[in-house]
């Protein structure tokens, strides 16, 4: 890939081909192509939903940030936090009862985006994985968190 950048001609080369053949190591190239990457199919997702949607404007709430994961211990709580964030902003009781999480999938050993094997492996095992994530959910969501909308309308 390189190769065919560098052939290029440098006043025709993209922002993003010339930060990839400047002078940066190899994970910042490989962060810039994945940015991109992630960057485009977010904008084509946004076209394809719109379009079936008779709508215009952006589908992600704003400000829309990324974070770099800094180790394990980030990893594991980024994990739980996506699978329990239905449950801190009140749209289930129960984290474990929404269905738009690889939660459940990942417990079963099937999930069709996440290679569960190994989420599970970082976890130490399914029973792992379950405890780690009722442990913090019990710790965060339920005892420090204001009261939940479910919670508001009865």
């Amino acid at each position: 890939m390189l190769e065919s950048i560098m052939s290029i001609p440098q006043q025709f080369r993209t922002k993003q081909m010339k930060a990839i053949t400047g002078p940066s190591t190899a994970e910042a190239i490989v962060s810039a192509v994945v940015e991109r990457q992630v960057n485009s199919f977010m904008a084509s997702y946004a076209i394809v939903i719109n379009k079936a949607n008779a709508r215009k404007g952006g589908l992600f709430q704003s400000p829309f940030r990324r974070s770099l994961i800094a180790g394990d211990q980030h990893l594991q709580q980024a994990i739980i936090y996506t699978h329990a964030n239905a449950q801190k902003h009140g749209l289930v009781k129960d984290f474990r009862q929404y269905p738009f999480t690889s939660f459940n999938e990942i417990v079963a050993g099937n999930s069709r985006f996440v290679y569960a094997k190994f989420v599970l492996d970082f976890f130490g095992g399914r029973e792992e994985f379950i405890k780690t994530h009722k442990s913090q959910v019990d710790f965060f969501y339920k005892n420090h968190w204001p009261v939940s909308i479910l919670e508001k309308d009865q």
